[in-house]
């Protein structure tokens, strides 16, 4: 297991995304998903590697305010070559407030930048 600890700030609320509720949105708590992950398989990658996101599937079940710490766990991890899978769940100090997979990708981050030119 691997875990990280957030801190719901100004810039990762519902707010700042145009809604009307300063909570944890979404989007922050699947970035927060994607950093986790990736963190979690870093120290393993060749120093020419990096990973990117290729999907994620997930629930986001209960609502974080603004100021409150939060955790996000990898509970499995599977890799198949370069494609990485991660179970990944989420808490605040009330319970679970998220919980899905997500799908990484080895890359070679030199490769990879030449083919965005």
């Amino acid at each position: 297991m691997f875990e990280k600890k957030f801190k719901v700030t100004e810039e990762m609320v519902a707010e700042g995304i145009g809604l009307n509720v300063k909570v944890l949105s979404t989007p922050s708590l699947i970035l927060a998903m994607e950093i986790t992950s990736h963190e979690s398989i870093a120290r393993d990658l060749k120093e020419e590697e990096t990973t990117v996101g290729t999907g994620i599937c997930m629930k986001h079940m209960k609502p974080t305010k603004l100021g409150k710490e939060f955790v996000v766990r990898v509970t499995n991890f599977e890799r198949n070559g370069r494609k990485l899978k991660f179970n990944i769940e989420a808490y605040d100090d009330e319970g679970k407030i998220g919980e899905g997979e997500h799908y990484r990708f080895v890359v070679n981050k030199r490769e990879f930048e030449e083919k965005l030119k």
